[in-house]
C-alpha cells in the first residue's frame, strides 16, 4: 500500500475504530432502522437532534477523506510497460476488491451513516406520532369525563 493509502486507511480506522467496529456499527444501524420502521424505537426531537449531530460529525470526517478515496480508485501512473501496468492493476485490486479493501470499507461507512440518519428520522417521526396519539386519547378521555 502507498503512504497515501496507509494514511487514508488510518483515517477511516480513526473515525470508526477499525473494520470490525464498522461492521458492527453497520449491523446495529440496520437493526435500528428496522426497529424504527416497525415502531419499536422512537426518540424525541431533542435527543434525535443530538444523534443527528453525531452522525453529521462522522459524515464531515468522511467528507474530508473523500478526495483521497477517489484517488485510490484511479490507476496509479507508473509507466506504460507491462510490469507498470500489472502493478497498477494490482494496486486497484488491493484498494477496491473485497469487503476488507479500503474503498469498500469507506463505502460501508457512508452507507452505515445514511442508514443511521434514516433510522433517527423515522424514530423521531414515530415519537411525534405516538405523542400525538397519546394526546388525542387523553383528550377523548378528558372530554368523556366532563360529560
Amino acid at each position: 500500500m502507498t503512504d497515501d493509502a496507509n494514511g487514508v486507511a488510518a483515517q477511516v480506522a480513526d473515525v470508526f475504530g477499525g473494520e470490525q467496529q464498522l461492521n458492527t456499527m453497520n449491523a446495529d444501524a440496520k437493526r435500528m432502522l428496522a426497529e424504527a420502521q416497525a415502531g419499536n424505537w422512537a426518540v424525541d426531537e431533542e435527543t434525535g437532534s443530538h444523534l443527528r449531530r453525531a452522525v453529521e460529525q462522522m459524515r464531515t470526517e468522511l467528507g474530508r477523506i473523500s478526495p483521497k478515496i477517489y484517488r485510490l480508485q484511479q490507476a496509479p501512473k507508473l509507466g506504460n510497460d507491462s510490469y507498470a501496468k500489472q502493478v497498477a492493476v494490482h494496486f486497484l485490486t488491493a484498494m477496491d476488491s473485497d469487503d476488507q479493501s479500503l474503498v469498500q470499507v469507506y463505502r460501508a461507512a457512508r452507507e452505515m451513516l445514511e442508514t443511521l440518519h434514516e433510522a433517527i428520522d423515522i424514530a423521531i417521526s414515530k415519537y411525534d406520532a405516538s405523542n400525538e396519539a397519546a394526546t388525542d386519547a387523553l383528550s377523548r378521555f378528558k372530554n368523556q369525563e366532563t360529560r
